[in-house]
């Protein structure tokens, strides 16, 4: 199982200087990737519940969040090698066009090195704030998604779908990773899954779900891929998780071990560990924490 770690561009101690130090710390240490949410504003009266936790508030990290892919971009020109994560990016936030441009050349800048995590959203109030709506919005991620595949890969890329419309047209840079960057696709609903199965490389759902629903979760996946003409066992298992206190409050290695054994044990390959949700950390909590985990977890799970 592979280890990423979010990197610092949430909350009051978000910075350059905190971006840096983070991502290239977690290349030294081992860990496979670093990763970015999507968070354009914190509404003080939310419609929407917050799907992270059963309270339905909204983390008071997310208050402050820079925008994810300049923050990989920074975060890429000053490393080499590891692994850069958006989870998740929300598809209607950006057109597919422009998406698939920024992620085309972002694979290209880094060297391939773009994972790309991509959720249908859930934020009524981000939603209106950029003009779109929430209904219809899980059909309108499916052709987002086929908009992303086509320009990716076909030499004269066009489209013609319900919600976009592409010309045929040369689309240069692709991305360096062929047919593209792979695809995580975030969500925890049945809708999620099915949308892994015709379209993604990875189902990339949120630790609240449980080990018993990763699963079947899975499973389900690979039944409705196999059914698609799919490769089903090609279909990942990832999984973003958000701190807990054994962790972030008093640093336990036994538990920490315990926990990512039994994700690995469900069939879990990947693990996005973010360590200012639900409460943020300090940079130097966070790069504490990170030589713990790489020194008396990792190498013993």
């Amino acid at each position: 199982m592979e280890y990423g770690i979010a990197l610092p561009h949430i909350g009051p101690a978000a910075s350059a200087v905190a971006i840096i130090a983070v991502a290239q710390r977690a290349e030294s240490l081992g860990f496979r990737s670093v990763w970015v949410l999507d968070r354009l504003l914190y509404p003080l009266i939310p419609r929407s519940k917050y799907p992270g936790n059963p309270s339905g508030e909204i983390p008071r990290a997310m208050q402050t969040t820079f925008e994810p892919l300049t923050v990989l971009a920074f975060a890429a020109a000053a490393t080499k090698q590891i692994l850069l994560g958006t989870s998740v990016l929300v598809a209607s936030y950006r057109s597919p066009v422009l998406l698939a441009k920024m992620t085309a050349t972002l694979d290209q800048l880094s060297g391939g090195r773009l994972i790309l995590g991509l959720g249908a959203g859930w934020s009524s109030d981000e939603f209106t704030a950029i003009g779109e709506s929430l209904h219809g919005h899980q059909e309108r991620t499916d052709d987002y998604l086929r908009v992303l595949k086509s320009l990716w890969a076909e030499k004269q890329p066009s489209f013609s779908g319900k919600y976009y419309q592409v010309p045929k047209s040369i689309f240069l840079p692709q991305p360096v990773q062929r047919p593209g960057p792979p695809l995580w696709i975030g969500g925890n609903s049945k809708r999620a899954m099915r949308r892994t199965a015709l379209f993604g490389d990875s189902w990339h759902p949120t630790s609240r779900i449980g080990l018993a629903k990763l699963v079947e979760g899975i499973k389900y996946i690979r039944q409705v891929a196999h059914q698609a003409g799919r490769n089903s066992q090609a279909v990942k298992l990832t999984l973003r998780w958000n701190a807990s206190p054994f962790l972030t409050q008093k640093f336990s290695a036994e538990e920490a071990r315990e926990c990512f054994s039994a994700y690995r044990e469900a069939g879990v390959t990947h693990v996005c560990i973010d360590l200012n949700i639900p409460e943020p950390s300090s940079v130097s909590a966070m790069l504490e924490s990170m030589e713990r985990l790489a020194r008396d977890v990792f190498t013993k799970v």
